[in-house]
């Protein structure tokens, strides 16, 4: 028969497994074939339409469009905490590098032992810093890296940053956003995120991991450093049953009050998140600061 005149449309449909595994059953226990099977159901959803309407789908729409406004819920408030968080570091950029200035020996300790590592683990290297602030970890990388791009979401702290005197031959500055690193242009072969790891939502460290390691390749080598959590230390800990997220309340100088995500993190979870991921991992979980080293699987 000619095509042109074959009104038989034939469809291409995509079962599930298991609906293919009940439509087989109930082709061995009918002795009837699939094709008819499916011919009779198709038959029964026609004519239930034609009496009812829409109306048939009056369920699977209603599911359809709760869960549109939920997704849509939930993008909202991942906007609204992305811009508090943005508002927030932009008005404490004066402040920024006050967190540093501790009182506490071991605390410094600790410190110095995280910037000593980073000058000498981007020995030679071409870093992407992501969330570079007003540039302290930046200021230890420039004296043996052979290049760095700093990058962050706000122009305030990347003002301070700037005005720093840089070696001019190997350091630069970029707005952009972490959750964005393809847009940022240059080529590189290790990736830092101090201090920023602890602020992303739990439901996006996969996406934010996921960029971060496609934008330096596989083979580079990473280091983030975060803190670890002290009771009563930057602010009160508040947490919801609402949220798998853990907020910090904190107040600048200006008097603004700000709750801003911060989340911390064990050994253990440390290595789930990381391990799969990477290669030479190395985790180092101490009173005040941790830190996870490794190469890009």
């Amino acid at each position: 028969m000619d095509d042109k005149n074959d009104k038989t449309k034939r469809l291409s449909v995509y079962l599930p497994e298991k609906v293919k595994t009940d439509l087989e059953r109930m082709a061995e226990e009918t002795g009837l074939s699939m094709t008819q099977l499916i011919v009779m159901a198709t038959h029964g959803l026609l004519a239930n339409y034609a009496s009812q309407g829409g109306a048939i789908f009056a369920d699977l729409l209603a599911a359809k469009q709760r869960i549109v406004h939920e997704v849509k819920d939930r993008q909202r408030l991942l906007n609204e905490e992305k811009e508090g968080m943005q508002d927030y570091y932009g008005a404490r950029a004066a402040e920024y590098e006050r967190i540093y200035a501790r009182e506490d020996a071991d605390y410094q300790q600790e410190l110095a032992m995280l910037a000593d590592i980073v000058k000498r683990q981007v020995t030679g290297s071409r870093v992407l810093e992501v969330a570079c602030g007003t540039g302290y970890w930046t200021q230890f990388m420039a004296e043996t890296a052979k290049h760095i791009v700093g990058v962050d979401v706000r122009p305030e702290v990347l003002q301070i940053a700037a005005a720093k005197s840089w070696p001019l031959h190997n350091t630069s500055f970029v707005e952009g956003d972490a959750y964005r690193l393809s847009e940022v242009q240059g080529d590189f072969d290790y990736g830092i995120a101090n201090f920023w790891f602890s602020h992303i939502p739990k439901n996006r460290l996969d996406s934010f991991l996921q960029g971060f390691h496609e934008r330096l390749g596989r083979g580079a080598r990473v280091f983030m450093a975060d803190n670890v959590y002290v009771p009563g230390r930057g602010g009160e800990l508040i947490t919801s049953e609402h949220s798998e997220d853990t907020y910090k309340r904190r107040e600048l100088a200006d008097g603004s009050k700000h709750e801003i995500i911060k989340n911390y993190y064990s050994y253990e979870e440390l290595n789930e998140i990381f391990k799969p991921l990477s290669e030479h991992l190395r985790i180092f979980v101490g009173s005040s600061f941790w830190y996870v080293s490794y190469i890009v699987a």
